[in-house]
């Protein structure tokens, strides 16, 4: 039996419309590698067809396991299960919606196997290009998060928000244990825990399109966001990161 190298990691949540399809994608991506490896749909609560469309591709392949939470606790949360239920050397997560390119599991796992413990997929680094732009007020939102997130976790990253994260099995596991941020801020919390706990993280630029559904309600996110930011840095001064 080979040794499982890779876990993919998609978190899902109402997406019985493009699941099947973009799991199918990444299935028949992986079958053409020799390493060993599985996929975890962190099923986010769904209340469509979502877990029954991933059960139907679990019975065609074993190697798809489905993690599913009874309630929608948001988009950390349900990554939180799923990493601490992989099994792969290494964890890559990624969207459901496949808005990064496929050929960049490759390209991750090279990183990851050289001295790297965290690589993030950026659309703000030199060589990264954006194919479909966001709508222009969701740009700006994201420009604003990550310059205040920068500020406030004094992490030195360009692109937190981008749904494409890589991890060894040591880092993900100490990381997503630690974490406590199930909404709109895990991304932050994530990369301020793995420079928190000393793990070099490496930029990779990438080739991104927006998926043109969204169900964000703006005003919601916003609020959220830079609430969890501040609860970010609470956390870590009452050392609620440190009882691990």
């Amino acid at each position: 039996m080979k040794e499982l190298t890779l876990s993919i990691v998609v978190p899902a949540y109402n997406e019985e419309k493009i699941i099947k399809d973009n799991l199918r994608k990444i299935i028949s991506y992986l079958r053409m590698k020799k390493y060993g490896w599985e996929i975890v749909v962190a099923d986010d609560g769904s209340t469509d067809k979502t877990a029954s469309l991933v059960k139907s591709e679990i019975d065609k392949d074993k190697r798809v396991r489905l993690v599913r939470l009874k309630k929608n606790k948001g988009k950390g949360g349900a990554l939180k299960e799923g990493i601490l239920t992989a099994r792969g050397k290494y964890i890559i997560f990624m969207d459901a919606d496949l808005s990064v390119d496929l050929e960049n599991i490759d390209i991750f796992l090279k990183e990851l196997k050289k001295d790297t413990s965290v690589v993030i997929a950026s659309r703000r680094v030199k060589g990264a290009k954006i194919e479909v732009h966001q709508p222009w007020h969701r740009e700006t939102m994201g420009r604003v998060f990550t310059l205040l997130t920068r500020i406030l976790m004094k992490v030195n990253i360009s692109d937190f928000t981008c749904g494409f994260k890589g991890f060894t099995k040591e880092s993900a596991k100490k990381i997503f244990s630690a974490s406590l941020i199930n909404r709109w801020a895990y991304d932050a919390e994530i990369l301020f825990l793995a420079d928190k706990f000393g793990y070099k993280i490496k930029q990779m630029p990438i080739i991104w399109k927006n998926r043109n559904e969204t169900r964000v309600r703006l005003k919601r996110v916003i609020f959220e966001t830079f609430r969890d930011l501040f609860k970010i840095r609470l956390n870590d001064f009452n050392k609620a990161y440190d009882k691990g």
